[in-house]
């Protein structure tokens, strides 16, 4: 997603992801949603490792990204 950082012209793969995420909003965010809680469930009972991020740093990753899944839905 160069054209983000470069502020450039989007290239056709990005007009291709972007579209699907469009056309895909609320189950999009339905699957983050129950990917939270399998995370934070995990963490609860100690089975979680950190594999995405790394085990500390992973529940300010959680959280950020929760906030940010909700600031979009009440926009959306």
């Amino acid at each position: 997603m160069r054209w983000i950082e470069d502020e450039g012209d989007e290239d056709q793969q990005t007009r291709i992801v972007l579209s699907w995420v469009r056309r895909n909003w609320i189950p999009l965010a339905d699957d983050m949603t129950l990917l939270f809680e399998a995370v934070r469930a995990m963490m609860r009972r100690g089975r979680w490792r950190g594999r995405v991020t790394g085990g500390s740093e992973f529940g300010a990753s959680l959280r950020g990204s929760e906030a940010s899944l909700g600031r979009a839905r009440r926009r959306g």
